[in-house]
């Protein structure tokens, strides 16, 4: 009978390159780096919550920004792009309400919401740039000027 070996450690590099082989578009688009970081935050911020809230609107939040990167990634790899940056963004107003609650609650400290509201407005900054980019784009390849090669 043999036994399974317990798995290597890895080096720093090593772990870096195989993270950017699993997702290797988060490294050229800004817009999912600032969404990772939003979704770190929440899972480095939601700990401390109440068990009420905790398992309710902090899983919500979680959900709706993973939701939002899913959308960037997929859209980041097809075209047309527009709908998919559309879901992205309402999944990013889903993760706003999550925070307003929490706002609202006072389930945070005030380092957290502005953590929180920078990057919140940075990713709908980008999201909205980029979508009207899309939409513009697309509506171009869709009615080409005449007499224009």
């Amino acid at each position: 009978m043999s036994r399974r070996e317990p798995p290597r450690r890895l080096s720093a590099e090593e772990k870096a390159k195989l993270n950017l082989e699993l997702l290797p578009e988060r490294d050229n688009v800004q817009v999912y780096k600032d969404g990772f970081d939003l979704l770190l935050l929440v899972y480095r911020t939601t700990p401390g919550l109440n068990r009420d809230y905790r398992y309710t609107l902090a899983e919500e939040m979680k959900l709706a920004v993973q939701r939002m990167l899913a959308g960037i990634y997929e859209a980041k790899k097809t075209t047309p792009r527009a709908a998919l940056i559309m879901e992205a963004m309402h999944w990013l107003y889903e993760a706003k309400v999550s925070y307003r609650v929490m706002d609202e609650l006072r389930l945070l400290k005030d380092w957290q919401c502005a953590a929180f509201i920078k990057l919140l407005a940075t990713v709908s900054k980008q999201l909205t740039a980029w979508h009207r980019y899309e939409r513009n784009k697309e509506q171009k390849n869709n009615n080409p000027s005449p007499g224009g090669s």
